[in-house]
């Protein structure tokens, strides 16, 4: 973090405009003429303090408040921002009266009220706190404004005045702030998430920088879930992105490993970087279903050392009981099928994606025998059926030869004890027999999926 100098100065100058039954004082309990905050940040124990008092003669009530008659404005025409200035009041300062502001309250161009006195409108003093908040000061530069503090008294045109001029010496505060885009310290991502519908994201932002830094990205701990077992290698990806165009390393999509990885080389004096997270919803078939909770570390370093930020990544793996099946253009269709006409093969691919970690079977129905254009039908022994499973695939195929179709629902595969996703071909094969019509011939098959 840079070195922080801040100095504000309260130059106190009396202008009234009061009648004589009520006047106002402002000192600095330091005992000097002006107000200094050199190096004060906000908190009670740090705040500089000013006696506020008022005399009244007239017996009446008055009350005191204090508002920015003007902002306060740099050489550069910035203005700080309004959050910098904290301001409360001490409680038991005041002898009679309501004293208010005990909260901490932002300095600002509206009035405030601070005391209110007793009915008697007895004189009375109070103390008030000022402190600044570094982390808003991100313009260096030397400010100057104005602060007012009144009294009116109630029910009469009595009131007086005390203008505070207010100056600013501030150097460069940089910020820098790594959070969740919803939630600060966490991002939560889905495996049907993508970078085009993707709603939450790690935002990298900093401000009032003078210098060179490098901003580095790495996981603090993998993402896993509550029985231990880790998100798989290669599933996470991130892309990173800027609202400016200096130096974010916006490279497409990243797979994400354990290496530290460079997000961002610069000097810029403000940037904000946005770390987009999707799980590769082709690497993430047989992931098991669940949530997977890690930590993302962000380093930035620069000639003042380095600063490290934290943030939770939760992925989320939904649960996935699916089968596709591809059939050939038409359907499992055979054409000019004649008495004499050799065997024909028609295949589908059937695809079985399960997270479940459950064994499951795939069925098949042929719920009608295959007929031709004009409703005869085939003689079913003569439409074979296997079923492939190919090398390294997982589970068990009930039919490795050709065997007559049924005309029924039964079981054509079964996967292995843990579910595991499988791709596999049924092929079928149909032979021209003595007595058949001639014509195309179509078969309604069906294929379900279920637990076993």
């Amino acid at each position: 973090m840079l070195k922080t100098l801040l100095t504000l100065f309260f130059v106190v100058s009396m202008v009234s405009t009061s009648l004589a039954a009520v006047t106002l004082s402002v000192t600095p309990l330091d005992g000097s003429n002006s107000l200094r905050l050199d190096n004060v940040t906000a908190g009670l124990n740090n705040r500089k303090e000013i006696r506020v008092q008022v005399a009244s003669t007239d017996g009446n009530r008055y009350q005191v408040f204090q508002r920015l008659v003007e902002p306060l404005i740099n050489e550069k025409g910035m203005a700080l921002d309004s959050q910098a200035i904290e301001t409360a009041s001490y409680n038991n300062t005041n002898s009679s009266g309501t004293l208010y502001l005990q909260n901490v309250e932002r300095v600002n161009l509206s009035e405030q009220h601070l005391y209110s006195s007793g009915q008697g409108g007895d004189s009375d003093s109070f103390i008030m706190g000022y402190s600044i908040r570094p982390d808003q000061v991100v313009e260096g530069g030397h400010y100057t404004g104005r602060l007012v503090f009144i009294v009116r008294a109630v029910g009469s045109d009595a009131q007086d005045q005390v203008i505070v001029n207010v100056s600013l010496e501030s150097q460069s505060v940089r910020v820098i702030k790594v959070a969740g885009a919803h939630v600060d310290d966490r991002v939560t991502i889905k495996d049907t998430d993508n970078y085009k519908t993707l709603t939450d994201y790690v935002k990298v932002a900093f401000s009032g920088n003078d210098r060179d830094i490098r901003i580095y990205q790495e996981f603090s701990s993998w993402p896993k879930n509550v029985r231990g077992d880790e998100l798989g290698q290669g599933l996470l990806q991130f892309n990173v992105s800027s609202l400016s165009t200096d130096n974010a390393m916006d490279q497409g999509a990243v797979v994400a490993g354990l290496d530290r990885v460079l997000i961002y080389s610069g000097s810029a004096r403000a940037n904000e970087i946005a770390v987009a997270w999707v799980i590769d919803p082709e690497k993430v078939k047989g992931q098991d279903t669940g949530s997977y909770e890690g930590k993302l570390k962000y380093v930035v370093e620069s000639s003042d050392g380095r600063e490290e930020f934290f943030v939770n990544l939760e992925c989320i793996i939904q649960p996935v009981f699916t089968i596709t099946v591809d059939v050939p253009p038409g359907g499992v269709n055979f054409g000019k099928i004649l008495p004499n006409s050799p065997a024909q093969e028609k295949s589908v691919d059937v695809i079985v994606n399960s997270n479940l970690k459950k064994p499951y079977q795939v069925v098949q129905g042929l719920q009608a025998a295959m007929t031709n254009q004009k409703g005869e039908q085939i003689n079913n022994k003569y439409l074979m059926m296997k079923v492939e499973l190919p090398a390294g695939q997982k589970g068990q195929p009930r039919f490795t030869e050709f065997t007559p179709v049924e005309t029924a629902e039964y079981p054509v595969f079964l996967s292995d004890a843990q579910g595991s996703p499988v791709s596999f071909k049924v092929i079928y094969s149909l032979q021209g027999y003595p007595g058949v019509m001639p014509g195309d011939f179509l078969a309604p098959v069906r294929f379900s999926l279920q637990e076993n």
